[in-house]
């Protein structure tokens, strides 16, 4: 049986990359960059983001420790970072548009104009961003068990497969929400986003006092 506290952190990872990751927020660029595409060349396409977007993530699970131990920056100076970029990429999506620490529009227009958009920048940074990043890293230094642990790169997959689906049917799904729709939910998850956010700056802040006070 799994332990209340390791089941309570996998909801916490799963909700946490789900917000951040915010798969209909891809929906605008993906239909836009791959409209001229055939069906197979946009389902590569598809699978390539996705299996990039995992790669990464899970790379800077393994190592995101080692990487903040490397730099000597501490788990809760990272997790204050974290949680003000979180709060910061949450704002961007209750006022709907694309934060800038995923992609710029020139970017995206290069993208589409080469028609590598598979891996840059639909799997990097749209699924698998500095906020996507962040978050792994974060929650990663954070596992304190197997469980834990499992539930970072098990959430990975999660939400990895949670984008494929809804951009395997993009066009369905933007036809049946419309722009107002998609805006609506993102505004809804950026909430989501900039509430975790507040939260992994007070965990690190109450740490940092722990700390001090010892």
């Amino acid at each position: 049986m799994i332990p209340p506290t390791d089941l309570a952190f996998a909801v916490l990872v799963f909700s946490s990359l789900l917000a951040i990751v915010n798969p209909l927020g891809a929906i605008p660029f993906y239909i836009t960059a791959t409209e001229n595409y055939e069906p197979r060349h946009r389902a590569s396409t598809l699978r390539l983001s996705i299996a990039t977007g995992i790669v990464v993530l899970v790379l800077f699970g393994l190592l995101g420790t080692a990487i903040l131990q490397f730099f000597g920056i501490t788990t809760y100076a990272f997790r204050i970072t974290g949680g003000i970029l979180f709060f910061k990429i949450g704002s961007d999506m209750i006022e709907a548009k694309v934060s800038r620490e995923r992609t710029s529009s020139s970017e995206r227009r290069e993208a589409v104009r080469q028609g590598e958009i598979g891996i840059v920048p639909l799997g990097i940074p749209i699924l698998a961003g500095p906020g996507s990043i962040s978050t792994i890293i974060t929650l990663a230094s954070q596992a304190d068990t197997k469980w834990q642990m499992g539930a970072v790169y098990g959430s990975i997959f999660a939400v990895m497969l949670i984008c494929w689906a809804v951009l395997a049917i993009a066009p369905r799904v933007f036809k049946r929400l419309g722009q107002t729709g998609i805006n609506v939910m993102t505004r809804l998850m950026g909430l989501l986003a900039m509430v975790i956010g507040v939260q992994f700056v007070i965990d690190g802040v109450r740490t940092v006092f722990t700390e001090v006070l010892k």
